[in-house]
C-alpha cells in the first residue's frame, strides 16, 4: 500500500518519516520522441500506459511522462539543424497546441494518479533545441550534442537568442500547468555532452542563466518542484555547479556523477533529495535478486536518513523492467 500523501508532503518538505516514500517512472510510448501533433494516438498509448503502471506498481508519488511533447514546435523553422532558418524562430502563443495539450494530459495524468503527490515533467531549453538535431532511434544520443556544441561554436549569439525564445516558451508553459491539479514541476536538466561545453565558462555564461531563468518562472507560480540533473545512459554532469540552481527537491544519477543520496543532500544544503538506485539494465534494481534490491534500499536508507530523502532511480527506468523489482525496492524503503 502506498504511503498516505501527506507523509510524502512531509518528506519533500525536508521533513523527518517513519517511512520513506519511493517511486519509479517509465517511458509508455515506444518512441518517447512521437510528436503528438502528427500522431495523436501517443497520448492514449501514454494515458492507458499510466493508468496500468499505477494499477501494477503502488508508487508513492507520480511523476508522470511527456511522451508526445518531447518535440518543441519551432515555429517559423523549417529545419532547426539550419543555423540560417533558426533566425525565423518565432514563440508559441498561450493558446499553442503544443502548450494546451500539455495542460490537457498533466490534468488527465493527475486524474489517474489519484490523491498521489504528482509531477509533471518539463525539459530544459538546452534539451529541446538539441533534441531537434537528430532523428531518434535513428541516429545516436550524443550526436545531438556534437550538432549543438558545432552550432553553438559557429554562431553562439544566434544559441543564445534561440535558447531564450524556448525559455520565454517554457514559462508560460509552467504557468499553465500549474492552473491544474498537479503539486509541482519536474524539470530536467543536462550538460552537453560535449568536451567543448561541458567548461565552467559554458555552464556560467549559457546553461545555468538559462536554466535558473525557467526555474525561477516554475518557483513563481509552483512552491514545490524537483529539479532532475539527468544521467540517462551515462550522461555526465558536474553536480557541484548546480547548487545555484533554485528548484526545492534534487534528483541526480548518484553513481554517473560521483555523489551519494547523503553527499548530495550535504552539497545543496541539506535539501530533500530523491533518487538513489541506478537506472540502468545493468543496475541492481534491474537485473538483481529481491534479497539484492532490497539490502540497497536499506544501505541507502541507513546511510542517508529518513528526513528530507525519498527513494527512486537515478532516471527513467527501462521499459521491460520486471514490476516485481520495483514492488520489491518500494516495500524495502517502507520497512
Amino acid at each position: 500500500m502506498s504511503l498516505s500523501r501527506e507523509t510524502v508532503l512531509k518528506a519533500l518538505h525536508n521533513e523527518t518519516v517513519d517511512q520513506v516514500p519511493a517511486s519509479f517512472w517509465r517511458h509508455f510510448a515506444d518512441n518517447e520522441f512521437t510528436n503528438a501533433a502528427t500522431t495523436s494516438s501517443v497520448l492514449t498509448t501514454n494515458l492507458n500506459g499510466h493508468r496500468d503502471y499505477y494499477q501494477a506498481v503502488d508508487v508513492d508519488f507520480a511523476k508522470t511522462m511527456l511522451d508526445g511533447y518531447f518535440p518543441y514546435p519551432f515555429h517559423g523553422v523549417n529545419d532547426p539543424k539550419n543555423i540560417t532558418d533558426l533566425h525565423n524562430l518565432r514563440p508559441i502563443a498561450n493558446d499553442d497546441p503544443w502548450l494546451t495539450g500539455q495542460v490537457a494530459l498533466a490534468e488527465k495524468q493527475k486524474q489517474l494518479a489519484g490523491d498521489r503527490p504528482t509531477f509533471v515533467t518539463m525539459f530544459s531549453p538546452l534539451f529541446l533545441l538539441k533534441w531537434a538535431l537528430i532523428e531518434h532511434y535513428q541516429e545516436p544520443l550524443l550526436l545531438a550534442d556534437k550538432r549543438f556544441a558545432d552550432m553553438y561554436e559557429e554562431d553562439p549569439q544566434l544559441v543564445l537568442h534561440v535558447l531564450k525564445v524556448i525559455s520565454d516558451d517554457q514559462k508560460k508553459v509552467a504557468k499553465a500547468l500549474m492552473t491544474t491539479s498537479i503539486d509541482g514541476i519536474y524539470y530536467s536538466t543536462q550538460e552537453i555532452q560535449d568536451e567543448r561545453t561541458s567548461t565552467p565558462k559554458f555552464f556560467e555564461e549559457v546553461m545555468e542563466p538559462t536554466d535558473i531563468d525557467v526555474q525561477n518562472a516554475i518557483n513563481a507560480v509552483s512552491p514545490l518542484n524537483i529539479l532532475h540533473i539527468c544521467g540517462f545512459d551515462g550522461a555526465d554532469n558536474h553536480l557541484d555547479w548546480f547548487v545555484n540552481y533554485p528548484l526545492q527537491v534534487i534528483n541526480w544519477a548518484t553513481e554517473t556523477d560521483g555523489y551519494s543520496l547523503a553527499a548530495g543532500k550535504k552539497l545543496f544544503g541539506d535539501r530533500p533529495v530523491m533518487g538513489g538506485l541506478d537506472n540502468s539494465t545493468k543496475g541492481i534494481l534491474y537485473s538483481g535478486t529481491k534479497q539484492q534490491i532490497q539490502d540497497k534500499v536499506h544501505a541507502l536508507i541507513a546511510e542517508t536518513g529518513n528526513q528530507g530523502v525519498l527513494l527512486g532511480a537515478d532516471c527513467t527506468v527501462p521499459r521491460d523492467i520486471d514490476y516485481d523489482h520495483l514492488r520489491w525496492a518500494i516495500e524495502a524503503a517502507h520497512n
